[in-house]
Parts: C-alpha cells; sequence; structure tokens
C-alpha cells in the first residue's frame, strides 16, 4: 500500500464534529465524518495544512485545544544539531515572520554553521523553466511545481495533467542541489511554513530536516535566544536573489519571470492559487488541453494558498495581507535596485543551471488513492430520501456537511466517509420531528400528570413545592398560590421524617402513611417518594405521590368484593311477618340509625344487611362484613381496628388498616355480634360513639365515618341480665331492631323460593329443569327447616345435581326430608315405632295398640298416595311393601284412591 510521511495529526478527543475540516480540504476524501468525531487519514492527505488553520480559529485560536496539529521534523532535528553540522535554507516567507537578518544570527547561535536564502533556488526555478521552453523540451503549458500540495493534488486528481508538471524541482530543492555541492557533508534543515514540504525532501533524499515557523519560534524560546536583541546578519551565498525575493506572494513567480524576460508576453503566464485552484480551475484546464484550446497559457503559475506562503499554516505572523505584502515588495524592489548585483546573478544563473541537475521526477500516477465508488440512480435516490431530500428545494447545495453539494455529500455517505445525520436540512428536518415528538410527549405527560388520580407534588432541593397536578390541589384543598412555594414539613404537618431524608440522601420510600394539613382539615393519606437527578447525576429535588386513604379504600373495596350486591327486591317472599320485617327495613335505610337484625341462621340476615346499605345514602360506600364469631378472641381488636407497623410480633411493615377504616364513608356489618368477647365490646363501643378509632400499638386517632349493622341469633337481653353482654352497647346497637322470620314461620314462600333457586342455579349446573312433580313441593312443604333458607338452598343445589333430565322426582329429595313428610323413620314398614308424641299419657291395652297401629298405617298409606299422585306402585315402593299388600290394606282400611 502506498503510504505517505506522516504531516498533520488530530486528537479526536478535541473533535467537535463541526466538519469544517472537510469543508476547507480540497481534497475531502482524507477525512472521515461517518464517526461522531471526524476521523483522518494521511496517506490521502495533499498537506495544504487548511484543516490545522480552521481547526483551530473554531476552538477560539488556542492550538492546544484544536484537534488537528501540523507535525514536522523539529524533535529530530534538535536531537541530531548537537552533533551534526547543519546548514540552514530559509523559505522567501520568513521575511514576513521574522526579521531575516537577526535570524540568521539567531540560527547560528542556535549552532547551525551555514544559512541560506531559499530566494536564490527560486532564480534558480525561473532560469530553468525559460531554458526548457526555449529548448522545447517541456509540455505546455507548463505547470509549476514550488508547491508541493498542488503537485500531490494533481497525482491523485488530474494524473492528465502529469505530464504538464515542470521537470523541476522547487525552489527549495533547486537550493539544496547547490548548497550540498558547497557542503557535502552538511545536513540541511528547511525552516519553512508547509508541513507538505516535510514529504517533498524526503522523496528527493537531499534535506534531513523541515521545521515549520510555529516550531522555530519555539526552539528559540526554549533556549532564551531573543531575535530582537540580536545583530543583524547575511546570508551566506556569494550570490544575494534578486526579484524573486517575491516568490512567496500570489503570483511572485509570474512576476519574476517576467522581469527576467521581458520579451515574454504577460497575457502567456496564468496565475491561480487557492479554492478556485481546487473548485475548478485544473479541470478547466484539464478539459482546455484536451480540446487543445488556442488561448492555452505559456506557464501556469499556480499555490495552494490563497495568500500565498505568507500566511501558510506554520506561520507565526498573522498580521493584514497588506503589511505582509509591503514588507515582500520593500525587499523585492531593494534586491533589483543594484545593477551589479542583477548582473551578477545572472551570470550565476546561467552558469549554475548547465553545471547541476535539478530535474525531478518522473511524478507518480496516485489516482489510484481516490477510489471513490459511485452509486448509481436507485441507490442515490435512496441515500437522498434518507437525507430527507424529496423535493427541488431541499437540494440547496449549502456546503454546511463540508462539500460543496448535496450530490457529493451522497458520494461520501455512499462510500462511507460520512453519514446522513450530517446533512443540515437532514439534521433541520430531523430536529422539527424531534420537536414536534418532544412536543407530544409533553402533551401526553402533561395529560397524564393533570389526569392522575393520584396526587403529585415536584420539590425542589429545598423541600418546597414547585409543581403539582390537579388531584394533589383538589386532595390538600389549596389555591394554586397557596400550594407553590409551601415546604413539605408544614404540609405534612410538622412531620416529614422519610421526605426530608430523601432530599438529603436520594433515597425513596413507598407507601408511607402520613397526616396531611389540607384546608378542609387533617387527611389521612400514603405517601411515596422518589429522587430526581439532573443529567450529572446530582439530586436536584423529589417527586411525592399522595393517595388518600379514602380512595385506596375504595379501590380495595371495589376490588376485593367490598360492596353490597342485594336489594331490597333481592328478599324473595310473600309471608306478611316477612313484608312487615322488609318494610321495617326500608324505613331504617332512610337515616343512618344503628340497625340490629334478629334472626336464626340461615335466614338471610346479610341479606338485609346489605339491602339497608343499597337503599342507604352510603350506597356507593363500601361494604364490609365481620363474623365476630369467626374471629380468635386474640384478633378481634387488630381486625376491627386495624395495628400499625411493629404492634406485634409479625406485624406487617407499614401496618394495617381495620374493617372500620376500611368502612370508612360506607357500612360495616357486624355479624353474630353476640359473640364478640367483652374486653373489646368497650372499644366498639368507643369507636361507635367517638366515631374514631385508635389502632393497635397506635395512639393517633383516626376518623371514621361508618354506619353499624349488627345481626344475632341470641337474646341478646338475657346475655346482658347474665353478664355476658354490656348494657351500654346492647341499646347502642338496639336503636332499629329488625326481626327476621323464620323459613318454618313462613311455610307459603317454600315453594317461591325453590322456584327461585331452581331457575337462579340452573345454569350453574347445566340443568335445564322443566318438570317438577308434586309430591317433591309437598315434602318440602312438610319439612321443618331448621338451617332455614341456606338449607333449602343446598337442597336445591344438591338436586340439581342428581336430576340429569330435567325432572325433578321426589327420589331426588334428601332421605330425612321424606322420611319427615310421610311420618316414618328409614326403619322398613311393618316395624316402625310411633312417635312419642303419639303415644297416650297411660298404657293401652292390647286392643287399644291394635287399634292405634291399624290408624297410623292407614295415615301412612294415605300420605304416600297423596304424594305420589295416587299411584299405587310409587306408593308401595315409598313404603316398602308389594302392589298386592297395598292393595289389600286399601280395601281393608276403606282408603279410594
Amino acid at each position: 500500500m502506498y503510504e505517505l510521511v506522516q504531516i498533520i495529526g488530530i486528537n479526536e478527543e478535541n473533535c467537535t464534529n463541526c466538519h469544517q475540516c472537510i469543508a476547507v480540504c480540497p481534497i475531502k476524501i482524507c477525512s472521515d465524518g461517518s464517526g461522531d468525531a471526524v476521523k483522518f487519514n494521511n496517506n490521502l492527505c495533499i498537506g495544504c495544512g487548511r484543516c490545522v488553520e480552521v481547526c483551530i480559529k473554531s476552538h477560539g485560536g488556542d492550538a492546544a485545544k484544536s484537534a488537528r496539529y501540523p507535525i514536522d521534523d523539529a524533535p529530530e532535528f534538535m536531537q541530531a544539531l548537537p552533533n551534526k553540522e547543519m546548514a540552514a535554507l530559509i523559505a522567501p516567507s520568513a521575511q514576513s515572520n521574522f526579521n531575516l537578518k537577526k535570524l540568521i544570527n539567531g540560527l547560528k547561535k542556535l549552532g547551525i554553521k551555514y544559512v541560506y536564502d531559499v530566494s536564490l533556488g527560486a532564480e534558480m526555478t525561473v532560469a530553468l523553466y525559460h531554458d526548457a521552453i526555449m529548448k522545447g523540451t517541456v509540455k505546455k503549458p507548463l505547470i509549476t511545481t514550488p508547491c508541493p500540495t498542488v503537485v500531490k493534488y494533481v497525482q491523485i486528481n488530474h494524473p492528465a495533467l502529469i505530464e504538464h508538471l515542470a521537470p523541476f524541482g522547487s525552489p527549495v530543492h533547486n537550493m539544496a542541489v547547490y548548497v550540498k555541492s558547497l557542503h557535502p557533508d552538511t545536513e540541511l534543515v528547511f525552516f519553512s511554513p508547509c508541513v507538505e514540504k516535510k514529504r517533498e525532501i524526503m522523496n528527493k533524499d537531499l534535506i534531513k530536516y523541515n521545521v515549520i515557523y510555529t516550531s522555530l519560534q519555539k526552539i528559540l524560546l526554549e533556549k532564551n535566544i531573543d531575535l530582537a536583541s540580536l545583530p543583524e546578519s547575511e546570508f551566506d551565498q556569494s550570490v544575494p536573489a534578486g526579484i524573486a525575493t517575491n516568490f512567496s506572494t500570489p503570483g511572485g513567480l509570474k512576476e519574476s519571470y517576467l522581469f527576467h524576460y521581458p520579451d515574454t508576453p504577460a497575457s502567456s503566464i496564468a496565475r491561480m492559487e487557492g479554492a478556485m485552484l481546487f473548485d475548478g480551475y485544473l479541470s478547466s484546464l484539464e478539459g482546455a488541453i484536451a480540446k487543445k484550446d488556442p488561448a492555452l497559457p505559456l506557464i501556469v503559475d499556480v499555490l495552494s494558498c490563497e495568500k500565498g506562503c505568507n500566511m501558510g499554516v506554520g506561520c507565526i505572523n498573522k498580521s493584514s495581507i497588506g503589511k505582509i505584502e509591503y514588507l515582500v515588495a520593500s525587499r523585492s524592489e531593494q534586491s533589483v535596485s543594484d545593477k551589479k548585483a542583477n548582473q551578477q546573478l545572472e551570470e550565476f544563473l546561467e552558469q549554475i543551471i548547465k553545471k547541476h541537475d535539478f530535474t525531478v521526477g518522473p511524478y507518480k500516477d496516485l489516482s489510484h488513492l481516490n477510489n471513490l465508488k459511485m452509486p448509481d440512480n436507485a441507490q442515490l435516490q435512496k441515500i437522498y430520501t434518507d437525507m430527507h431530500k424529496l423535493h427541488p428545494r431541499d437540494f440547496r447545495n449549502c456546503a454546511a456537511c463540508g462539500y460543496n453539494s448535496c450530490y457529493h455529500m451522497a458520494i461520501a455517505i455512499f462510500n462511507g466517509l460520512n453519514k446522513v445525520q450530517n446533512c443540515h436540512l437532514y439534521q433541520e428536518k430531523e430536529l422539527r420531528l424531534e420537536k414536534q415528538a418532544i412536543r407530544n410527549m409533553h402533551m401526553e405527560l402533561t395529560d397524564v400528570f393533570d389526569t392522575m388520580s393520584d396526587g403529585v407534588l415536584v420539590l425542589d432541593r429545598e423541600g418546597r413545592v414547585s409543581q403539582f397536578n390537579p388531584s394533589a390541589k383538589k386532595i390538600i384543598g389549596y389555591s394554586d398560590e397557596a400550594l407553590i412555594g409551601v415546604h413539605i414539613v408544614d404540609l405534612f404537618s410538622g412531620k416529614a421524617p422519610k421526605t426530608l431524608n430523601l432530599l438529603k440522601s436520594g433515597e425513596g420510600f413507598d407507601d408511607r402513611e402520613i397526616l396531611l394539613d389540607g384546608s378542609r382539615g387533617k387527611i389521612h393519606a400514603l405517601a411515596s417518594g422518589k429522587p430526581r437527578f439532573d443529567l450529572n447525576n446530582q439530586l436536584v429535588g423529589a417527586t411525592v405521590i399522595l393517595r388518600p386513604i379514602a380512595q385506596i379504600k375504595e379501590m380495595i373495596n371495589a376490588y376485593t368484593g367490598a360492596q353490597a350486591s342485594f336489594t331490597f327486591e333481592s328478599i324473595i317472599g310473600a309471608d306478611k311477618y316477612l313484608r312487615r320485617s322488609v318494610e321495617l327495613a326500608k324505613r331504617a335505610a332512610i337515616n343512618d340509625s344503628t340497625v340490629l337484625l334478629q334472626a336464626d341462621s340461615g335466614t338471610g340476615k346479610e341479606v338485609f344487611a346489605q339491602a339497608i346499605h343499597n337503599g342507604s345514602r352510603r350506597r356507593n360506600g363500601p361494604f364490609v362484613a365481620i363474623n365476630c364469631a369467626a374471629l380468635p378472641r386474640e384478633l378481634v381488636g387488630s381486625e376491627l381496628f386495624g395495628y400499625v407497623e411493629g404492634a406485634f410480633t409479625g406485624a406487617k411493615r407499614g401496618g394495617r388498616p381495620g374493617k372500620f377504616e376500611l368502612a370508612n364513608k360506607g357500612t360495616l356489618f357486624l355479624d353474630e355480634i353476640g359473640d364478640m368477647p367483652l374486653e373489646q365490646q368497650a372499644m366498639l363501643l368507643r369507636a361507635i360513639q367517638e366515631r374514631a378509632i385508635i389502632r393497635v400499638g397506635g395512639d393517633s386517632p383516626i376518623n371514621v365515618d361508618v354506619r353499624i349493622i349488627a345481626a344475632t341469633n341470641q337474646n341478646l337481653l338475657e346475655m346482658v341480665e347474665e353478664g355476658r353482654f354490656r348494657a351500654d352497647l346492647y341499646y347502642r346497637l338496639n336503636v332499629v331492631r329488625v326481626n327476621i322470620p323464620s323459613l318454618q314461620e313462613r311455610p307459603g314462600d317454600i315453594s317461591l323460593l325453590f322456584n327461585y333457586f331452581i331457575s337462579d342455579m340452573s345454569a350453574r349446573f347445566n340443568r335445564n329443569i322443566t318438570i317438577v312433580d308434586p309430591a317433591v313441593i309437598k315434602c318440602l312443604e312438610n319439612y321443618d327447616w331448621p338451617g332455614n333458607i341456606r338449607e333449602l338452598q343446598n337442597v336445591v343445589e344438591r338436586i340439581l345435581l342428581v336430576a340429569e333430565d330435567g325432572h325433578i322426582k321426589i327420589e331426588h329429595l334428601p332421605r330425612e326430608i321424606i322420611n319427615e313428610a310421610v311420618g316414618h323413620s328409614r326403619r322398613r314398614w311393618g316395624s316402625i315405632a310411633a312417635p312419642e308424641s303419639l303415644l297416650p299419657e297411660k298404657p293401652l291395652d292390647r286392643d287399644g295398640r291394635k287399634q292405634q297401629m291399624m290408624e297410623q298405617e292407614k295415615e301412612q298409606i294415605i300420605r304416600a298416595l297423596d304424594m305420589h299422585g295416587g299411584n299405587v306402585s310409587k306408593a308401595a315402593s315409598e313404603l316398602g311393601i308389594s302392589r298386592n299388600t297395598i292393595y289389600r290394606k286399601m280395601k281393608n282400611y276403606e282408603i279410594s284412591n
């Protein structure tokens, strides 16, 4: 692989990815802008140094902060200087950067033995060009070669122009040939502003070191050589330079040529420097040569730097171009004013160009380095689309990316030397899209912030409210002006240890119980806090989420079934005593009076309680039921009133609310109230009277708004008399007493309830009941139902499990119900003992006992026939006798069917 000497270094850490280096670069392929920092390839660099200058400028003129810096041979030169005899070659541009005559003295004080003026080498260059043109040994137009950057650019980008490059060395090369002839064992060092000269001298193997002016200035400073304090000296050459001392200015070569050879038409020498040279002139020149344009010049004087070598990358004098040109022009005028010296120079040049070989080359074709792949039309359109270039107006050719046109940018992207994200239009459109996306996200987050049911407080570093959402304002009840700036300690009733610790350490917390100082009094709530950090991970504040306990309870009630589903319409029955109880319960529902439900187990006490709740103004609040008989004695208090964290071994972190808190704004149903321990009855009474509870292990009262409905199947008044129930609690509960009749007391409702349960439960068991034998209903109505409605519901469930054909028959009933209905036990016919209630008060004689047995037999046969609708076979089967036997007995007892 072709490798060039490194002349520009890069510190990617300092790169701001501004792409100015690409913008000013004539060749551009040496920079890769596809990453976060622009990478640099020295092998493709032509050494113009523009990127170094613009990078330093973009960093405020501070070279130490620049991402790019020039590389010369200053370290190697200083290392070799003590041990080598050195001769210095001074570029013509030195006259605009130093006091030239004092510099000569300073270099010799540094340790350099000889100092020569490269302006004399420029005089040789002009003479060599004229001699070759006169002899016709060069192709026209002749492209001058003092600038190695232009030569390298032609080699890479315009190989067709290589044969037009002057076959002679640059002024420094020509001077080096001459000086080497005088001092063959002396090492040469070239002081110049040009970094590309390092490559030129390496290729010619005449000059050992290239040191730019900025490095020379540092060397003199380090060696404490003050040029201003030194006397002036002259160059060591025998013949001084003449007009060519102006070679460092644009057009200097042309001016020198016309001075020496005045018969040459000025129009035959073209001059071009700076960006125009690379942007179009060389391409136009190549085209004109191909077309054999008659207007082609004889010589093309070219320089890479727009202001000439006097303002090159290694220069230290960055004053106005006017001052620089004045310095150059004044020296040039002095040089040509001495006619004798001019004559001496002419004779010297005539001899020297014949005496030495100043030719160089041949120049290599380096076009293979510029091996860019070209995209086809489809690939190009794909890149344009990615760059958001969809309309003609999008092709701005603004060069903000570093390329002169959108097309060249697309080619760079195709070759991996850049990326679509660096296109100005892409950034603009993406910024617009991102701005809209941020706006949309802001609107969405604002909507979330504003519609959250939880309150949100945003705190600054000191713990003061800086923002809040509507829910927080609603919870606390403050106005906007009153809430902004409030300290969290003042808002949390003077206690906010977790939040203060959060603002100090950044340690968040979840679901801590607090008391808020709201505009309407204390508000019981849960608070969670999270820290807020800035981009530098510094704690800048906190966000606190507020959830009122009442709101949490509503949610718990909604998802845990703490709601009443039954209404007064859910109570099935037409019995007048039942309807009387329902009417009383309806009246009780209108107000908040405590209700005591007196009824046997299984009669539907909770149905009544839920109906009262749903008929009251609390219907939208929770309905919480607790069975006092099912709670262990030691857990009654914590279940009813809750507990705080650490109240006892095994207490949950954060504590737990009790049934009273869960029932706040609703109804608390205390079933089996007679089984509540005496020690807890006093706490219950206090909670009912004061409408406040204290959690187990706590000391802060919590206000509760709860309606109490109690239920019992015991005689509480007797328990009061026996000392097993508090009298004050009894009278507090027994404000409205509702007696619920048992099922045995309302036999007319049995068939009604039976049919309701059949209809309600059939779908669950996938049954379609179409027939119910009348005997089934008669059996149910003749049963005492000690378990009341609950027992009837269980019987219906059993029937639905076994009645698979949709026909409910008497055999589907439980045996105990059938037996009670027909009046005998499970023993077979003929071995039935009479019920004790039917036995006479005194023993009967034998005839009396026989008569009694016959009457019982007759009654059982009649019941069995009645139960089965007169079906003799079924009646016989039910009684456990044959058909013949039952016919015989029917005849004997004169039973007609």
